[in-house]
């Protein structure tokens, strides 16, 4: 961290450096800059509703799978919090050839999850299954929690094709002999071309600008996972948790717990 330190080379009175700096920061600093430092700036930049275009017929044709597994009857989710795919209904874009998808992880004593990425033929083009670290309570550890999955560019999974639409699920293993009950959660995801305008800007700005960039332009899995990375490096700012919170219900999904996302 950078320090200021007294030097007698710097001789400008008190008053006048002062005056120097008011004027600095008013006519120097970019407007977008200044709304940074405005409490809760982040927040006012999300649309209160995430606006899309349903890909057939209306909005409400559409089937929601994006919660499953609440408390009521389930054996292994715990609270009265579900399992939630974090996407709009009708799905979400991404720029990127290996996104980052994000679900919301309720307190619960599964033992695995697994992870099915389906291409437009419902041909499964990636899986994943990984075992669940429990803490000595028989409960996921730090959970509840929005937690990530990036799609590894490393194994032989061909880059998302711009234009495809895919549909991913996230399953939670409750009883290995028994998979009828286990919660299951789907969601969308459609690669898009980025305007070379927008992408040079998204690559200048700073992180916080970033999320701004990504929501104006209505790319769903960017904004989401850059702004749950803002979050993860600084799990007690208020303006993370404010605009994590706003973002998920723009899509009429909530979350009640204010734990750190991981």
């Amino acid at each position: 961290m950078a320090r200021w330190k007294r030097s007698s080379k710097f001789t400008i009175p008190l008053f006048a450096l002062a005056i120097a700096l008011v004027l600095g920061l008013t006519l120097n600093i970019p407007t977008q800059v200044q709304a940074q430092l405005t409490p809760n700036s982040l927040s006012r930049q999300l649309p209160d509703k995430w606006e899309f275009r349903a890909p057939q017929g209306s909005e409400d044709s559409i089937p929601d799978n994006r919660q499953g597994g609440a408390s009521r009857g389930d054996q292994c989710i715990q609270g009265v919090e579900p399992l939630q795919a974090l996407v709009p209904v009708a799905g979400g874009t991404t720029t990127a050839e290996y996104p980052t998808i994000s679900w919301y992880m309720p307190k619960t004593s599964a033992s695995a999850a697994e992870f099915v990425l389906k291409d437009a033929n419902q041909q499964v083009v990636y899986s994943t299954k990984y075992m669940l670290a429990k803490s000595n309570k028989g409960v996921v550890e730090d959970t509840p929690s929005i937690m990530s999955l990036t799609l590894p560019a490393f194994t032989n999974l061909s880059p998302l094709q711009i234009g495809q639409e895919y549909q991913w699920s996230l399953a939670l293993t409750c009883n290995p002999f028994d998979l009828s009950g286990q919660p299951v959660v789907e969601g969308k995801i459609k690669r898009v071309d980025v305007d070379p305008m927008l992408a040079r800007r998204i690559n200048q700005a700073m992180p916080q600008e970033r999320v701004a960039l990504y929501a104006n332009a209505r790319i769903w899995y960017e904004t989401l996972s850059s702004l749950v990375e803002l979050q993860r490096e600084r799990p007690d700012s208020p303006e993370y948790t404010d605009a994590v919170n706003k973002l998920i219900s723009s899509v009429g999904l909530n979350t009640t717990s204010q734990q750190p996302v991981y």
